[in-house]
């Protein structure tokens, strides 16, 4: 008797996973634009741009051969999506731009060459 109440669970288990649709993440929705760069430049400031530690004392510090001359793009949001941060160089190569302290200091990011 157990062995076909176990057999009959499980051919309904089974049934259930063949018929069940599969869930599929479309890399386009993306509603809140976690997953996506955005140019975030604006956000930074390299450590001998004029005010760097006055008026723009509160954007992050990048250290960078092209400072912000050159466009910092990120997605993510630090909660759900990691944050990365990306610049390009003169051959449009992608190197990764990272952060290197963290709270409760001011922000500062160091350019991968590699």
């Amino acid at each position: 008797m157990l062995a076909r109440i176990l057999s009959a669970a499980l051919l309904t288990a089974a049934a259930a996973l063949t018929l069940a649709p599969v869930a599929a993440a479309n890399p386009a929705d993306d509603p809140y634009g976690w997953n996506t760069y955005h140019d975030k430049t604006a956000n930074f400031v390299a450590p001998l741009d004029p005010g760097a530690f006055g008026d723009r004392g509160d954007k992050a510090i990048v250290l960078s051969p092209f400072g912000t001359s050159r466009v910092i793009e990120c997605k993510g949001d630090g909660h759900y999506v990691a944050v990365s941060c990306r610049q390009f160089d003169d051959q449009a190569r992608e190197h990764a731009i990272t952060q290197v302290m963290f709270v409760p200091f001011r922000p500062v990011y160091v350019y991968n060459p590699f």
